[in-house]
């Protein structure tokens, strides 16, 4: 399996805990050469393209999960120059919906910022380069050969940065399973944060807090206590 089937499989599995759906589509970015016929690679201009990848997460092993991504994106291949109109036609929603709101560009690079990519044309240089998108959600992977460089975008009500730790966490658990156990199930993968498991799981749950002894607490009993003039006893620490 490559490495791109691998990424498509972590970020489904980011977005489908996120909107609590197993059933997900997003739009994966296709190169558009491959088979664009003879002296494609000679030729100028733009051939990238970018259709929607859907995979179904329920009920599949880690084996079985990356097994069925790597198939999709081959066979994703044969279409890699179907307009995305065309597909918005063939798969009967109607416009304007869209078919997906989030998309992963998986490319590869020599270099971080791109300058190698240059290094072959004689008189030309790389001066900048921005992203610009009208998906509310994208992540680019950089293939550097030694590793792999991860970015994205997100609205600031959620976060980049809570985008990618999500994403690194569901990239360990599941390069693990696929490396251990390879039955491990998608939902047994761990999705949070540790910072935010400790957040949840330990300091929203922080709830004990101080009581003086000598203040009578009333609770819900407090009327039966009241008929008889008794306060209603208490520690001096107490769970809220």
């Amino acid at each position: 399996m490559s490495a791109a089937s691998v990424f498509h499989l972590a970020w489904a599995l980011v977005l489908g805990r996120l909107c609590g759906r197993e059933d997900v589509v997003f739009g994966t970015v296709l190169l558009g050469r491959l088979q664009a016929g003879a002296g494609a690679d000679r030729a100028l201009g733009m051939f990238i393209n970018t259709l929607p990848l859907r995979l179904d997460l329920a009920g599949q092993t880690a084996a079985e999960a990356v097994r069925e991504t790597h198939r999709r994106l081959s066979a994703l291949l044969a279409h890699e120059h179907a307009p995305l109109a065309l597909a918005q036609r063939c798969s009967g929603v109607a416009a304007p919906t869209p078919l997906f709101n989030s998309l992963l560009n998986y490319r590869h690079a020599q270099a971080a910022d791109g300058q190698d990519l240059l290094g072959d044309l004689p008189g030309i240089q790389l001066l900048g380069s921005e992203d610009i998108l009208s998906y509310p959600l994208m992540l680019s992977v950089d293939d550097l050969d030694e590793g792999f460089k991860l970015s994205a975008m997100a609205p600031r009500s959620l976060g980049p940065q809570h985008l990618l730790d999500t994403l690194q966490t569901v990239l360990d658990g599941l390069v693990q399973a696929l490396e251990q156990s390879p039955q491990t199930a998608l939902r047994q993968l761990p999705v949070l944060p540790p910072t935010q498991l400790h957040q949840l799981l330990v300091e929203l749950n922080a709830t004990e807090v101080d009581y003086p002894a000598s203040r009578p607490c009333t609770g819900c009993s407090r009327h039966r206590y009241a008929a008889r003039g008794t306060p209603w006893p208490c520690s001096s620490r107490i769970n809220s």
